[in-house]
């Protein structure tokens, strides 16, 4: 019996097959073994922008929205939550989040930076939100912090976020479901994707990814990337607009099977 020899052009030709019809390395491992993931429904919000007590009756208005959907495991909140980086617009998405919503996942946005250039602050009001993970209903959920400084555009993510990923990842199980959370969009070819996004993408190489929710560019994409879908959504914001020129804001609901499939709902707010 003779060997078949197989050419590294060939091998990386296959390999190319496979990630192109969405068989990376962690799908192709899920779909080998039970997740052992159930059903979970969560919303997320990105780019809030709260700016100052006139703008509290709208998220008041919004959060009622959300938690109108019932039986949500959670709400992720993608950044901006504050329009000009003041603690006290912060603190009042956190209180109001806290009033109107189940557990509130949020991310730092360049805009919570503007006072001082760092994540300080908005650490000193959401503690323990700058990178982490979760799990709900077998699902995992990544939130990373995506932002440079105060930066809006040709922004890096920082290296304390790699240094986590590389530290935390392991850890977690790359067979169950994930999500990933983060403010700046991560989908190519989107407006204001920081440019080394692609390292964080690839560092989910081995993971069964099932999508990535993110904001900053407020407006409804959805790149395709190895087989499911990262998307950015329109503004929540009353004092801000849509990158895109369009009128409707709001946010999505999200639904994952037992299965692994992700999708979502887009709901209109209008204050």
């Amino acid at each position: 019996m003779n060997p078949t020899v197989i050419t590294r052009r060939a091998a990386l030709g296959q390999l190319g097959a496979l990630l192109a019809a969405g068989l990376w390395p962690g799908t192709l491992r899920a779909q080998s073994k039970p997740t052992g993931a159930g059903a979970v429904r969560f919303a997320v919000l990105n780019d809030f922008h709260h700016d100052s007590i006139a703008c509290d009756a709208w998220f008041e208005k919004l959060f009622q929205s959300v938690g109108a959907h019932g039986r949500l495991a959670f709400v992720a909140g993608l950044g901006d939550l504050a329009n000009a980086g003041k603690p006290e617009s912060l603190a009042a998405i956190k209180r109001l989040a806290a009033a109107l919503l189940g557990p509130f996942y949020t991310v730092p946005g360049n805009h919570d930076n503007d006072v001082e250039e760092t994540t300080r602050i908005y650490a000193e009001v959401f503690p323990g939100r700058l990178n982490y993970s979760w799990t709900e209903a077998g699902w995992q959920f990544v939130a990373l912090d995506t932002t440079d400084g105060k930066k809006w555009g040709d922004t890096r993510i920082g290296d304390a976020t790699f240094a986590w990923l590389k530290s935390e990842l392991p850890k977690l199980d790359p067979k169950k479901p994930t999500v990933v959370l983060t403010h700046f969009p991560l989908g190519a070819g989107v407006k204001y994707r920081p440019l080394n996004a692609e390292a964080v993408l690839e560092c989910f190489l081995d993971f069964n990814l099932r999508g990535a929710f993110s904001g900053h560019y407020h407006a409804q994409t959805a790149v395709a990337y190895r087989g499911i879908e990262v998307v950015t959504n329109a503004c929540c914001a009353r004092v801000r607009e849509n990158h895109d020129g369009t009128k409707a804001k709001g946010y999505f609901v999200a639904n994952g099977t037992p299965e692994g499939t992700l999708t979502r709902e887009f709901v209109p707010f209008a204050g």
